[in-house]
């Protein structure tokens, strides 16, 4: 297919979402959360592969944060919490952005965590400088105004304070059909187009990292290994594949040659 015939919002010019009112970010909140549930709902198999990353986690960003306390610990999307295990002893206490009630609880990784429901428009109800540390683990590609959302994240850190972010980067097809298994304004956030718009929120890239090259979740899977991204063997070798073929990296993958590249990043940024 030619380029020409092909929307900016695929080819990652411009993300799928960027610019919507409030009403449009209304009905893009209702469609995500009533597609997550069904989502979630279903036997996805490798799908859930990427909510267990513990060691993932550990290995690709938690040991490149500074070796100390945190007070607080802001959570977008933190469902369970499970994923913030390695951090465990860490962090002081956590304000947990959460749709889903069913997932709230009173503690994250053994801190004091307080649930809240997040905005429509993405507003973050806390003041300026509340959090020392904030985390996002495949949640900004649910969220129509990412950049809006990284300005209130970067708003409610303190200076020098910390985020760690996990994103799909590539379309994931073609959001503009259904696709099995996503919901229906999903897509990924093109890396380079993440860069940029943490530096316009203020934010400094202290550590990046390509990883989830294809066949490291659904191979394992397969052979009845439930935790991939739990595995120390399973993330090291997806992590030498994923770099060896970085330079591949695109956002809209309609042939094979163009799947065989790292499908997600993970950033450590620092506040300027």
């Amino acid at each position: 297919m030619l380029h020409s015939a092909i929307p900016d919002e695929l080819l990652g010019l411009k993300l799928h979402g960027d610019g919507l009112d409030e009403l449009g970010l209304a009905a893009w909140y209702a469609d995500e959360a009533d597609g997550y549930a069904q989502v979630a709902g279903a036997e996805v198999g490798p799908l859930d592969a990427l909510q267990e990353p513990c060691h993932a986690n550990r290995f690709h960003a938690f040991r490149f944060l500074p070796q100390r306390q945190f007070e607080c610990c802001l959570a977008l999307g933190a469902a369970s919490g499970r994923e913030y295990a390695p951090l465990a002893g860490k962090v002081g206490r956590y304000i947990a952005i959460e749709p889903g009630r069913a997932f709230w609880r009173e503690t994250i990784a053994g801190a004091p965590a307080d649930y809240r429901a997040p905005s429509v428009t993405g507003v973050i109800d806390l003041p300026d400088g509340t959090c020392d540390l904030a985390c996002s683990f495949g949640v900004l590609h649910h969220i129509a105004n990412v950049g809006d959302v990284l300005c209130e994240v970067a708003r409610v850190l303190k200076p020098g304070g910390w985020f760690v972010l996990r994103e799909p980067i590539t379309s994931l097809g073609d959001f503009r059909s259904p696709r099995p298994g996503l919901t229906r304004n999903e897509r990924g956030i093109p890396h380079a187009m993440m860069d940029r718009l943490l530096a316009e929120a203020g934010f400094v890239i202290r550590h990046r990292r390509m990883v989830n090259f294809p066949g490291s979740r659904e191979i394992p899977w397969k052979l009845g290994l439930k935790s991939a991204w739990d595995n120390p063997v399973v993330v090291r070798l997806d992590a030498v594949l994923a770099g060896l073929m970085s330079w591949n990296a695109r956002y809209w993958r309609p042939r094979l040659i163009d799947k065989l590249a790292p499908r997600a990043v993970y950033w450590v940024v620092e506040k300027a």
